[in-house]
């Protein structure tokens, strides 16, 4: 099958703005050109791209200068920086979150250069408080957890084609019924095994689009409770 560009996330530069065009079915090695360091950061940016409340990125957004242990002048640059939109929720007053800049390091990387990044990571707290961010330090344990795992298996699903038929189908019983899971939703929509396989490719369509919500923290299994706000 073909892969079709998706414009997603727009990435602010020094000269502007630019929509950032990434590979429907995953992220490889470089957004635009532009190589990442590490696999770690791809699920990060991975994330970024899936979160709807995120406005725009800058990759090594700024270079924060500090002093290091024996007083000589450093510059830091840190990885990421994520804008958010306010975000405007039916029964709830406009939220607004803090601008993060983050570091991308594996675990046992910072344990083992913790003291030569001390420096560097006080500059950037105090960078990220005089300008209204928050600056946090990401490993492996913050960026692959049980969600990363989700959206990795949605990510295909959330750009595919999918037949209406059997959207118009699930959304109407899933209403009828409130709250279920897929199991229960395809044997309650279809008698035949060969419908409900073709439908679960829609359903999983619908819940990547966020058509059908579930809590994508908790695996995700034909158990999992979903329903829809449509």
């Amino acid at each position: 099958m073909r892969l079709v560009t998706a414009w997603l996330k727009i990435e602010r530069t020094p000269t502007g703005v630019r929509r950032i065009p990434i590979n429907v079915r995953s992220l490889t090695g470089s957004v635009n050109g532009q190589e990442l360091e590490s696999s770690l950061e791809r699920d990060l940016l991975l994330l970024v791209h899936w979160d709807h409340d995120v406005e725009w990125y800058q990759s090594q957004p700024v270079k924060i200068e500090y002093t290091d242990s024996q007083g000589k002048a450093r510059t830091y640059t840190p990885d990421l920086l994520v804008s958010y939109s306010t975000v405007k929720r039916r029964g709830h007053p406009p939220q607004t979150r803090k601008p993060l800049l983050c570091e991308v390091k594996y675990r046992e990387d910072l344990i083992q250069q913790l003291d030569q990044l001390k420096p560097k990571f006080r500059a950037a707290r105090a960078y990220a408080k005089a300008n209204g961010y928050e600056f946090r330090i990401l490993t492996e344990r913050e960026i692959r957890t049980e969600y990363l795992k989700n959206v990795q298996f949605l990510w295909s699903y959330r750009f595919a084609p999918f037949q209406v038929h059997h959207y118009q189908k699930l959304i109407l019983f899933l209403k009828e019924m409130e709250e279920t899971d897929p199991h229960t939703l395809l044997e309650a929509c279809y008698s035949s095994k060969t419908l409900r396989g073709e439908a679960m490719w829609t359903l999983w369509c619908m819940i990547a689009r966020r058509w059908v919500k579930c809590d994508l923290h908790q695996p995700l299994t034909m158990k999992t409770r979903i329903w829809t706000d449509l």
